[in-house]
């Protein structure tokens, strides 16, 4: 079961306030929180981080069908500690061990390094909280260390553990692809235009892209790149000459992660000259947008497929 991560309504003050009245998970946190957490406890909070400001404080809740079924958040240090943020969650109990924190711990850390300038995450949860511990490790989060009587909690002095996460150690890995994975790309390429693209197309432009799919002499004359988490293909950009980007898809389910970041600085590096080109698909526009492309021209049509011609750098 995966998640979604979206910003606080008020409307989920009560679906908050039940997820906070089991005192398991109060023994997970740090002391602060009224007990019992009534609806107007979780209505003040959802006003102040709502209000807060969004440099700062990025606080989500992590939802199944909209339903809210826990919360994250990552907080921005002060002083010398000002691009480091701390990361703190929790979820109802009904969903532990589904891997459904993993999930909202990849996004979460995708959002701001994709959109921030945080480079360090870290997190300290308590040393016997052996499954916040695994939730971090399989997001990609490393162990540096267990800080010996870190805390008092109920009574009880605790360890605690210190997991932290960096741009540069994120759990995706970047590489060029080579011409025996070409299948992996056109089978991700034809998944994600079928969820996202194909919408907005005619029956003309889907069949269209798909005769792009199908030209292996034209696919496999492009500079194919690749985002893996362990060994399944997440991510992928595909360049053709000069320096056009003609496939740029990321998995439904990793969108948000950064991993279009990480693709995308992984081609710059193989060029010298900073300046490439797409036609971007209406969905797409955003996206390159966010990473410093430029529109070139208005919204074209050829052969049934809407694309915006956009530039990065400075062309001639």
């Amino acid at each position: 079961m995966k998640c979604k991560l979206r910003t606080w309504r008020l409307s989920d003050a009560k679906e908050l306030a039940d997820i906070l009245s089991n005192i398991r998970i109060h023994n997970n946190l740090r002391d602060g929180l009224p007990v019992p957490y009534t609806e107007q406890d979780a209505a003040e909070y959802i006003t102040a981080m709502l209000s807060a400001n969004s440099n700062e404080t990025f606080a989500y809740a992590i939802t199944a069908e909209d339903q809210v079924i826990g919360s994250i958040g990552a907080f921005r240090q002060g002083n010398i500690h000002f691009r480091t943020a701390e990361l703190g969650y929790y979820l109802a109990e009904a969903y532990w061990g589904q891997g459904i924190m993993t999930d909202a711990i990849r996004q979460i850390c995708g959002l701001i390094f994709e959109t921030t300038d945080i480079l360090r995450i870290y997190a300290e949860p308590f040393a016997y909280n052996i499954g916040s511990c695994r939730a971090l490790e399989k997001a990609g989060f490393a162990c540096e260390g267990t800080m010996k009587h870190h805390a008092v909690k109920n009574g009880k002095v605790l360890d605690a553990k210190l997991y932290a996460c960096t741009r540069s150690t994120r759990p995706y890995m970047v590489k060029r692809l080579a011409p025996e994975q070409l299948p992996q790309v056109t089978s991700l390429a034809w998944e994600v235009f079928n969820r996202f693209e194909a919408p907005v197309y005619s029956e003309e432009g889907i069949t269209e892209f798909k005769k792009t799919l199908d030209d292996w002499e034209t696919i496999s004359r492009m500079a194919c790149y690749g985002a893996f988490l362990d060994d399944t293909l997440v991510g992928l950009l595909a360049m053709r000459k000069p320096q056009h980007i003609s496939l740029f898809f990321v998995k439904e389910q990793y969108h948000r992660q950064g991993i279009g970041s990480l693709l995308f600085d992984a081609m710059r590096q193989d060029y010298t000259t900073q300046v490439f080109t797409v036609n971007s698909s209406p969905y797409a526009v955003p996206v390159y947008a966010h990473l410093g492309f430029i529109p070139i021209d208005t919204e074209q049509v050829t052969n049934g497929i809407r694309y915006t011609p956009m530039r990065f750098g400075q062309g001639g």
